[in-house]
């Protein structure tokens, strides 16, 4: 197998939708999310949880089985993960297709039984859930794995600049897309910074806050 197969499955299985053939569209995305990664895995590794997953849950909006199919996939992986099977890798299979179900909530209950019964694979698994644990208000399961505030935002800043030097490398990057990554970051640090002073350690909030503001120039940062 090899990337343009992938890619040929992928297209096949929008063509089909497109064209009302629902259960060819189906089978060319069961077989693309299941060997994707086979083909090119440094390729595809994006693609298959992000347009991919969309285009299944379009054609699922449209036709139930599509629908089966893929809670069926997430339950396999849920089930796997519950039981101490697979590795953290899964649990990005299972976040991605909850995201797009909109049932983040799930992801959250998995990572907490993960977390009772195998901590090690937790700390694994942290990086592919920290923002559904930070936006849902998670903050003693996520302090638990996030290694320290200040350490936290610091990788989230180095992945930032990484990012930001991507798009700009970019020809046809709007000055928009720039501003939602800031305003991401901006986000991220607002809510470290309530954690620690939660926690009464107020120094820690207003660096977390000149951490950020050093990179991104958003006013709630000062």
């Amino acid at each position: 197998m090899t990337q343009e197969d992938a890619h040929k499955a992928l297209c096949d299985a929008r063509a089909f939708a497109e064209s009302g053939d629902f259960e060819k569209a189906l089978e060319r995305h069961e077989w693309f999310h299941a060997n994707a990664l086979i083909c090119d895995p440094a390729y595809f590794y994006g693609v298959r949880l992000s347009f991919a997953l969309s285009y299944w849950k379009e054609l699922a909006d449209k036709y139930p089985p599509a629908l089966a199919s893929l809670l069926a996939l997430r339950d396999s992986g849920t089930a796997a993960l519950e039981s101490g099977h697979g590795g953290a890798e899964l649990i990005h299979d299972v976040r991605a297709i909850n995201k797009k179900l909109g049932e983040g909530a799930e992801t959250i209950r998995l990572f907490r039984i993960i977390d009772q019964c195998n901590p090690e694979l937790a700390k694994q698994c942290f990086r592919f859930v920290k923002d559904e644990l930070l936006d849902s208000g998670e903050t003693e399961l996520f302090c638990r794995y996030a290694d320290g505030l200040a350490a936290y935002l610091r990788t989230e800043i180095e992945h930032f600049e990484e990012s930001k030097v991507h798009l700009q490398a970019r020809p046809h990057v709007s000055a928009d897309v720039l501003q939602r990554f800031e305003s991401r970051l901006a986000d991220t640090t607002l809510k470290l910074a309530d954690i620690a002073t939660a926690q009464g350690d107020f120094t820690m909030a207003g660096y977390l806050k000149k951490m950020a503001a050093k990179v991104c120039d958003d006013p709630r940062l000062q």
